[in-house]
C-alpha cells in the first residue's frame, strides 16, 4: 500500500533540503573566490593550515554529490508529472521554458555557477525517455554516467582531434579577446569594485561557464541522474519507504562501498585535471564516475532509511520547509554570497579562508532553515515558487494560508 500523499512529500521535500546544505557548502567555495586565489594568497589566509584536510572532506564528500541528489529529485519529480497524463506533460515543458528564463538570467547576471538553466535544457530533453522500460531507463543511464570516460578516452587516442568542446571555448576565448582583461581578472574585480567591476564580471563569466560544463562532460552526467530519478518515481520507492526498505539497505551500502573508495581515489587525483585531458587525468574520469552517483546514491538512501525511524524522522523533518523552497533557497545563497563576498557587499571576497567560508555557508543554511519554516506558516508557496507555479498553470495562485 503506498503512503499517503503528504509522507511521500515531506520526505522528498526533507531530502531536498538536505540536498541544499551540500550545495552550499560546495558552492561557497567559488563565491567567495577563494577558489581562483593563488596559493600563496591561499596560504596567507587565516586559519590556512585547515585549507588541506577541508578540502580533501570536501572533494570526497561534498563535491558532485549533493547536485547529483538534486538530479535524482528532478527526475523523481518528471515522473510525478507524468502521472497526470497528457496535460501533466505539457506543463512541464511550460515549467521548463520558465525555468529556462529564470536560470538564463540567474546564468548571465547574478552568477556563473548557475545550475537551472542546464536543467531547463535537459529537462526538454528529458519527457523523450518517457517510454524506455525500466531496465532500459537505468542501462541508459548507466552508460551516459560512464560515458566522460569514453569521451576523455576519446580525446587523448586522437590526440585532441575529437574535441567536443573545441567550439564553445573558441567561443569563449572570442568573447573574452572582444570583452578584454579576462575571466578571472574580471572576478577578483568584482571581489572589491562595485557594479561596474560587478557586471563586467559576470559578462565575462557566463560564458565561461559553457566552458566548464562542457569541460567536466557535465550534461550527459545531468541527464543521467535524471532518469534515475525517473525510475525511482516508476517504482514508487520513495513513496512507501518500508515496503523497499531491503532494496534501500543494499543501495545503500554498495554504493558506499564503490562510492567511498572512488572518492578517495578522486581526491588523490585532484592534481590531474584539464583540458585536453592527458592519460593520467583519464584516472580522474573513472574515479568521478564511480565516486559521485553511488555516493549520492547511498547519502539519498540512508536518508530514506533514516526516516524509518520516528525520532529520526523528526529530526529531519526541520529540512522539509526549506525543501519545499528549494528554487528560492538556491537564488537566496546566491544573493547572501553576493552580499558578502562582493564589492557591491562587504567584499570579502579573497580574504576568508576556507574554514571561514564554511563557517559562513553553514550559518547560511542554519538561517533558511529557520527562516522557510516562518514564512510557510504564513504563506503556502515561496516567493520564487508562487511566481513561477502561477506562471506555470497561467493563473495567479492563492498564496496565504
Amino acid at each position: 500500500m503506498s503512503a499517503p500523499t503528504t509522507q511521500r512529500t515531506e520526505l522528498l521535500d526533507a531530502l531536498r533540503g538536505f540536498a541544499l546544505f551540500g550545495v552550499v557548502w560546495s558552492n561557497y567555495a567559488v563565491f567567495s573566490y577563494w577558489l581562483f586565489m593563488p596559493h600563496d594568497a591561499q596560504v596567507g589566509l587565516s586559519g590556512s593550515f585547515l585549507d588541506a584536510p577541508l578540502e580533501a572532506f570536501h572533494t570526497m564528500l561534498i563535491d558532485g554529490k549533493f547536485y547529483s541528489i538534486f538530479s535524482m529529485l528532478f527526475g523523481i519529480g518528471f515522473g510525478f508529472f507524468l502521472g497526470k497524463g497528457s496535460d501533466g506533460l505539457w506543463r512541464f515543458y511550460r515549467r521548463m521554458l520558465i525555468l529556462l528564463v529564470i536560470g538564463w538570467l540567474h546564468l548571465r547576471y547574478l552568477w556563473a555557477g548557475d545550475i537551472l538553466f542546464l536543467y531547463a535544457v535537459l529537462g526538454l530533453v528529458l519527457p523523450l525517455f518517457r517510454k524506455l522500460s525500466d531496465r532500459a531507463l537505468l542501462y541508459t543511464a548507466a552508460v551516459l554516467i560512464l560515458s566522460p570516460i569514453a569521451i576523455d578516452a576519446a580525446v587523448i587516442l586522437t590526440h585532441g582531434r575529437f574535441d567536443p568542446l573545441g567550439p564553445v571555448l573558441r567561443f569563449h576565448e572570442a568573447r573574452e579577446a572582444a570583452l578584454g582583461s579576462g575571466t578571472v581578472p574580471s572576478m577578483i574585480a568584482a571581489a572589491h569594485g562595485g557594479w561596474t567591476e560587478f557586471f563586467d564580471s559576470t559578462a565575462h563569466t557566463w560564458s565561461f561557464r559553457f566552458v566548464h560544463l562542457i569541460e567536466s562532460n557535465r550534461p550527459p552526467k545531468v541527464l543521467g541522474l535524471f532518469l534515475i530519478g525517473l525510475w525511482i518515481a516508476r517504482r514508487r520507492i520513495f513513496a512507501d519507504v518500508r515496503a523497499h526498505a531491503a532494496l534501500l539497505k543494499r543501495l545503500c551500502v554498495l554504493g558506499f562501498a564503490i562510492g567511498l573508495p572512488s572518492s578517495v581515489l578522486m581526491w588523490w587525483t585532484e592534481g590531474h585535471v584539464g583540458y585536453p585531458p592527458e592519460p593520467s587525468s583519464l584516472l580522474r574520469a573513472v574515479s568521478y564516475a564511480f565516486g559521485v552517483a553511488p555516493l549520492a546514491i547511498a547519502l539519498a538512501s540512508g536518508f530514506a532509511l533514516l526516516w524509518m525511524n520516528e525520532r529520526w524522522k523528526q529530526r529531519l523533518l526541520g529540512l522539509a520547509p526549506m525543501g519545499r523552497m528549494a528554487l528560492t533557497n538556491y537564488l537566496m545563497q546566491t544573493m547572501i554570497a553576493l552580499a558578502l563576498f562582493t564589492g557591491v557587499g562587504l567584499g570579502w571576497g579573497t580574504r576568508v579562508s576556507a574554514w571561514q567560508f564554511e563557517v559562513l555557508a553553514l550559518a547560511v543554511f542554519v538561517v533558511e532553515v529557520r527562516w522557510s519554516r516562518w514564512w510557510l506558516a504564513r504563506f503556502q508557496y515561496g516567493p520564487f515558487e508562487y511566481v513561477w507555479r502561477s506562471l506555470t498553470y497561467g493563473k495567479v495562485m492563492p498564496m496565504r494560508r
